[in-house]
């Protein structure tokens, strides 16, 4: 017998517990972290830059339709991905129903909040979401069954979880841009600043002093020294956040910015540890290429997803008390 080959030096193995299968991730040409982080860094500047100006256009018009174009770009590039990823388990997701539903929902939420009385009546619905949801099931299961191969419950259940988790959840921000006794805009820019900040100060953190694993068989790069910075960048932001902004973000003043800077902190990890289950089990390290040093879609708004209808209830119960 041959000696057996050795494994070369240049080759990371890692291995998908979930479905016994080995993979390989080529590492003799990936960028090193200091190439990562400029192109971390440049993408979030420039998306940030895209973000502010459509949210601080001073037509209104074009801001609320800049607004509903991002959300659908997200809306549709995330679910693809998904979708993707889902077919590398062995899954198939019925992508044209999900997308149809899922923008019809945006574009409810968005002309709900922008001009509500110029909707016709059928339109004014009370919860959306709960309507198209039930027409998303009858439809899946109708062209199931006039398919005539049988029901696959696995692909209906993947296809409405991907449209609750990418467009249910996304659709959430859209009821904080448009919350009616806050300035939305105000209210949407703190959200994203706290949220986006605990990524950068958990992967600034944790790459610098991270030793300590946090949950390896989800995510080996997630560290508890990564978590901590996390929180306390979140924290940071939503305090400064919060007395810069002055009376727009007033009854978030005191003990409630460091209650959601902590909140936001924590949430946005877990948001970006349940992606990382999805693509452990798919045997992939990023949901895209689409944004340099980022990943694709569901990487940029992981934390978004999670973070967007916790934040918006603790409006609801702020306002309310």
């Amino acid at each position: 017998m041959g000696r057996p080959q050795r494994q070369p030096a240049s080759s990371k193995k890692f291995d998908n517990g979930n479905t016994g299968k080995t993979y390989f991730r080529v590492m003799k040409n990936s960028p090193g972290r200091t190439q990562i982080f400029r192109q971390r860094l440049a993408s979030s500047l420039a998306l940030w830059v895209v973000v502010l100006a459509a949210l601080l256009a001073p037509h209104p018009a074009v801001a609320n339709l800049a607004f509903l174009l991002i959300l659908s770009f997200l809306g549709v590039f995330g679910i693809r991905e998904y979708a993707c990823l889902l077919s590398k388990t062995g899954t198939r997701v019925s992508s044209s129903p999900i997308l149809a539903a899922g923008l019809a929902l945006l574009l409810l939420s968005v002309l709900q909040g922008w001009r509500p009385f110029a909707l016709p009546i059928f339109l004014r619905l009370p919860n959306p979401e709960i309507w198209i949801l039930t027409l998303l099931l009858l439809w899946l299961l109708s062209s199931q069954l006039w398919m005539g191969r049988g029901i696959s419950f696995l692909s209906m259940a993947g296809s409405l979880f991907g449209w609750l988790y990418v467009f249910w959840l996304l659709s959430f921000l859209a009821k904080i841009y448009y919350h009616p006794t806050m300035n939305g805009s105000q209210l949407l820019l703190y959200f994203l600043l706290v949220t986006k900040f605990s990524d950068l100060g958990a992967y600034v953190v944790g790459s610098l002093c991270g030793r300590h694993k946090m949950t390896p068989f989800a995510s080996p790069g997630k560290t508890w020294e990564g978590f901590a910075g996390a929180l306390a960048i979140s924290t940071a932001v939503s305090v400064l956040t919060v007395y810069i902004a002055g009376n727009e973000l007033a009854p978030f003043r005191g003990i409630h910015c460091v209650v959601l800077g902590i909140l936001l902190g924590g949430f946005a990890v877990v948001g970006d540890l349940a992606e990382s289950l999805l693509k452990r089990e798919a045997g992939a390290k990023n949901s895209g290429a689409f944004f340099p040093g980022i990943g694709g879609c569901l990487d940029l708004i992981d934390s978004l997803l999670f973070n967007a209808p916790l934040f918006y209830l603790y409006c609801q119960l702020a306002m309310a008390v």
